[in-house]
């Protein structure tokens, strides 16, 4: 579809930019609880011992930049340098207000098209007045009309959250497979966005009793297994249907791999992001499996995170480890049954050059056939002299 073309561009631009973030982030982060693994029971796990609190805090202050670079540049694809402090700034919003990486997409558009607006607006002011333009007009009013323009979007997402975990807690109080199910689908549709934190959150709250004791929660141990297959679902595709994604995936899914076994959904962020109607359905669809599993196999968890590190603390290892590893399987199978094998893009410049080249061959050849054809006055003189 031609009309998707430059707004994927844009999009792929962002993505481009921030998947080293996701991955330098995500990888410190699960180095953190590696090195405090010992404390997975405590409430302290990550943070126990002052290197994994530094790799924790140094990880977390990567990740945290992952939205704003991510918008920013596909407001920079947009509309040059101009457009990246815009875009960069309703990233931050996004991330301020909670929409995540949803709310950051949506501001990468709307920060790279205001810039162009303003452009527009101002493309008649004097030669001398550029230098106003670029360090007053595009920096200060597009951060005022970006921040104005999240508004909206962030003031949605509250009243979602709300009906969202009343919906769980309904959910709770009947079948534990269709919560399960539920659970998974939930993690998996905005990986560490506002629909995950909901779940997620759901989750950690029935760690504890009404009387502030701590017991081995079911939702928890859902939570856990379905997470498998977010991050590592699109590893192990990257792995089974290596043709079916660009390079840049390709190495994404390395870190994936690490993030899928560490309880870190974001991994899965660049692959959605590229081929959303593909990526989201399948990793959604093998965490319910996961998580929908554990509920079946009646799998509990003491600690408010999953991954490999907390596996000590799982009441049922193998089936735990089964029930992950089946959506994993479903997820990336899904995967690479709906996409279709990658096409790199011809690079513009190239394009051009062959055109080029084409144009010239055809002229050289034009000209090789005048100069072989014989002329109309010589053609006329063999007439006569026969």
């Amino acid at each position: 579809m031609s009309w998707w073309n430059t707004p994927y561009r844009h999009l792929m631009s962002g993505v481009s930019s921030f998947i080293p973030f996701i991955v330098a982030g995500g990888v410190l982060i699960s180095f953190a609880f590696l090195f405090d693994s010992a404390n997975a029971s405590t409430a302290t796990f990550g943070t126990t011992n002052p290197v994994s609190a530094w790799l924790l805090e140094l990880g977390g202050m990567i990740i945290g930049l992952m939205l704003p670079i991510l918008a920013g540049y596909i407001a920079y694809s947009i509309a040059d340098k101009p457009g990246l402090l815009v875009g960069m700034a309703g990233g931050l919003v996004a991330l301020a207000g909670g929409s995540g990486f949803i709310g950051a997409i949506i501001a990468g558009f709307a920060g790279g098209y205001l810039t162009v607006l303003l452009r527009w607006l101002t493309k008649k002011l004097p030669r001398s007045f550029e230098g106003v333009r670029v360090l007053l007009v595009y920096p200060i009013i597009g951060a005022v009309l970006i921040g104005l323009a999240m508004i909206p979007i962030n003031l949605l997402i509250p009243p979602l959250n709300d009906g969202l975990t009343n919906f769980l807690t309904d959910l709770s109080t009947g079948s534990a497979v269709v919560l399960g199910l539920v659970l998974g689908a939930m993690i998996a549709f905005d990986m560490g966005g506002p629909v995950n934190k909901v779940a997620y959150l759901f989750a950690v709250s029935t760690l504890t009793t009404a009387d502030g004791g701590a017991v081995a929660s079911a939702p928890m141990g859902m939570v856990a297994a379905g997470a498998f297959a977010i991050s590592g679902g699109c590893a192990l595709a990257t792995f089974l249907f290596r043709r079916k994604f660009s390079p840049e995936l390709r190495d994404a899914g390395k870190a994936a791999a690490v993030m899928g076994l560490t309880f870190i959904g974001e991994g899965a962020i660049p692959f959605a992001i590229s081929h959303p109607t593909k990526v989201i359905p399948s990793i959604m669809t093998g965490s319910a499996v996961g998580a929908g599993l554990a509920a079946l196999f009646g799998i509990t968890l003491s600690a408010p995170i999953g991954g490999i590190f907390t596996i000590p603390l799982i009441n049922n290892i193998p089936l735990y480890l089964l029930a992950g590893a089946i959506g994993t399987v479903v997820s990336a199978v899904m995967m690479g049954l709906l996409l279709k094998p990658y096409q790199p893009e011809p690079d513009i410049e190239d394009a051009v050059v062959e055109e080029q080249e084409r144009e010239d061959t055809l002229e050289t050849e034009g000209a090789t056939l005048s100069a072989d054809a014989p002329s109309t006055a010589d053609t006329a003189k063999d007439d006569t002299d026969k």
